[in-house]
């Protein structure tokens, strides 16, 4: 009987024709559900961590308005249980915390941490460690009572150097611990933890950096040698980072220590330890602020001429050198004699180390550039009237994944109220012409002809009008009713000059390489554009721009007609060949501030853009945050998703 069913199962075509599609249909139904079920998961997942992303994010720009000291409540109230609930939430507070932490929010961590757990959630062994270590300094009455309780914490596996130098800050900062005390806390931790030395060199950088601040000059020593003999023992590389904290600390707390600044760096020389970027900026740094401007620049060349994938000029390294051209003002015969560089050229500089980083990719992440050196580099620009090498650093901040923001706007438009102003009050020579007289007889919306402009001026009344009366202002960063009558009004036809409603950059120079442009025109023409009012300039509005990014095209094209002001009033005669001689000129400065860039891959390409969509930072105010022990860490958008 067995045998004979057993034939018939196997033999039997309609047996196995019925058998068979009832198997398949119930393992396709119960592959679907298990497939909907985890795509409903997936998706929730990733609503709710795109919320918690953009908790962070409005809570990091929060941390940059006039409203920061709102931190506490704005977080506490925007994590409700309707938005984050289940087992994300303990993800959101787990996240949050971490966020407090590393912006040293220390009392914002505090308040998270005991709701996290007075909801009955178990926070993680690291989260639990950090805010232990937090909460009994705290808590405690007499600071010197907690070494032993700590020292309980620093032996948790969990405990590691990251909790230990946010603790670190927190005493410094917050409870004002005494130097010493810290010190101590630090041999302590590292003791019980067995650390070698050489591991941790951001936590011997802040140790030092403290010593020398307090006057303890021969402890911070100290410990730069017992880091030394670490690295000699594990036969490990010195890092420089920690010599360079002390040189920089040094120079900041006694910058005519000049024999103390020799002295260690025979010691580096002399322990092989070769200098690093920092070391560099340090010594560039000290020769600007003695003015020995000629010196520092000498520096630049010696560090471009070693420059190598460890050692590259950082964002940092162009700051300096633009603020030293800066100090020496518009004097181009001094600046030739002591062979300092143009700011043009410091620009074109950066750029080029920034694409050497990066493979050649533009929308790379290098230490070579930031939204705080382009912003020093608009400014050095404006300052020194080169408002044609202004418009090309607007122009190519899309390029590199930047984009205007307000201060880059009042930069522009407080220097140019100034120097209006500064005209208005001088007395005009006989057939003087002026770039005020130009802007001011400047219509909105027109095709600009130079020719026209001089019988313009004679038979025309100006657009706006500025009184001679009053002080100069040099800054539109927000003053509620400051900026009023006739300033107002030509700042608001200033802004009207840049055509905020015309969205086209057609009419613009181009100084964007061709193969960018094909590359990245798209995207540019289908981002969201935010263009700033005076409500908002002058900070009467409490309006942000968009993820705090305003497009740069009407800033652009004021730029580009400042520029065209500047060459009418140097010859205001008819002239048939103003075309050909502007294009001249824009070729030039194009050549001198933009290195050829090849065509990036476009896939890539768009990675990269989306990647820095996801990561907003804030465009001029606050450079795009790298790794550093004292600046705190980004935002993490991905991972630590599950308890």
């Amino acid at each position: 009987m067995r045998i004979l069913h057993l034939r018939v199962h196997k033999i039997s075509p309609a047996c196995h024709i019925l058998v068979r599609p009832l198997t398949l249909a119930r393992e396709c139904a119960t592959s679907s559900r298990k497939s909907g079920v985890d795509s409903s998961i997936h998706a929730e997942r990733r609503t709710h961590r795109a919320q918690t992303n953009n908790l962070l994010l409005a809570a990091d720009r929060l941390l940059e308005s006039k409203h920061a000291h709102t931190i506490q409540s704005y977080i506490m109230n925007k994590i409700s249980a309707n938005k984050f609930y289940n087992s994300y939430r303990w993800v959101a507070f787990a996240r949050l915390i971490r966020f407090a932490l590393s912006r040293q929010l220390f009392s914002v961590a505090i308040v998270l941490y005991d709701r996290l757990v007075s909801e009955g959630f178990v926070p993680s062994s690291s989260i639990r460690a950090r805010m232990s270590a937090v909460k009994i300094v705290d808590s405690s009455k007499d600071i010197q009572d907690v070494i032993e309780l700590l020292t309980q914490v620093f032996a948790d596996e969990s405990y590691d150097t990251t909790a230990f130098m946010q603790l670190f800050y927190f005493m410094l900062s917050v409870k004002k611990a005494p130097v010493p005390l810290v010190d101590n806390l630090t041999r302590i931790y590292t003791t019980v933890r067995k650390m070698e030395l050489c591991s941790c060199p951001d936590l011997i950088d802040e140790v030092v950096r403290v010593n020398t601040q307090a006057g303890r000059l021969g402890v911070a020593q100290r410990w730069l040698r017992a880091y030394e003999e670490s690295c000699q023992s594990g036969n490990v590389g010195t890092d420089a980072s920690p010599h360079a904290a002390l040189l920089d600390t040094l120079m900041r707390v006694d910058p005519k220590n000049m024999p103390a600044l020799q002295a260690i760096l025979e010691k580096m020389r002399a322990a092989g330890i070769p200098p690093n970027i920092s070391i560099f900026n340090t010594l560039i740094s000290v020769n600007v602020k003695q003015g020995r401007v000629r010196e520092a620049f000498e520096l630049y060349h010696v560090l471009v001429t070693q420059r190598s994938e460890q050692l590259v000029p950082s964002d940092v390294t162009f700051k300096i050198l633009l603020r030293a051209t800066r100090l020496l003002g518009r004097k181009r015969r001094a600046m030739r004699l002591l062979n300092v560089m143009e700011p043009r050229q410091i620009f074109r500089e950066m750029v080029e180390c920034h694409l050497q980083q990066t493979g050649g990719q533009p929308l790379g992440r290098s230490s070579s550039m930031s939204a705080s050196a382009l912003q020093m580099a608009l400014r050095t620009l404006i300052a020194r009237n080169d408002y044609l090498g202004a418009f090309v650093v607007v122009r190519v901040l899309d390029i590199f994944g930047f984009s205007a923001d307000l201060q880059s706007y009042r930069i522009v438009l407080a220097h140019l109220l100034s120097r209006i102003k500064r005209e208005a009050k001088r007395a005009r020579r006989p057939g003087e012409y002026r770039l005020a007289d130009f802007l001011m007889h400047l219509r909105p919306n027109e095709n600009l002809d130079l020719n026209d402009m001089t019988s313009r001026m004679q038979n025309n009344q100006p657009t706006a009008q500025l009184s001679a009366q009053g002080p100069i202002s040099t800054d539109l960063h927000p003053f509620p009713g400051r900026l009023e009558g006739s300033s107002r009004e030509v700042v608001s036809h200033l802004l009207s000059l840049g055509e905020p409603d015309r969205h086209s950059d057609e009419d613009l120079f181009e100084v964007i390489p061709l193969t960018i442009i094909h590359s990245s025109g798209q995207t540019r023409r289908h981002r969201q554009m935010y263009v700033p009012n005076m409500a908002v300039l002058c900070g009467e509005s409490d309006a942000p721009p968009i993820n705090n990014r305003c497009s740069s095209i009407p800033l652009a094209r004021l730029l580009q007609k400042t520029f065209l002001g500047t060459l009418w009033a140097s010859s205001p005669s008819f002239n048939p060949r103003w075309h050909s001689l502007v294009q001249r000129v824009v070729g030039d400065a194009t050549k001198s501030m933009v290195p050829p860039m090849e065509a990036a891959d476009p896939l890539k390409a768009a990675e990269l853009r989306r990647h820095l969509d996801r990561k907003l930072g804030l465009p001029f105010i606050q450079s795009r945050k790298r790794r550093s022990a004292r600046a705190g860490w980004e935002i993490e958008f991905v991972g630590d998703d599950g308890p």
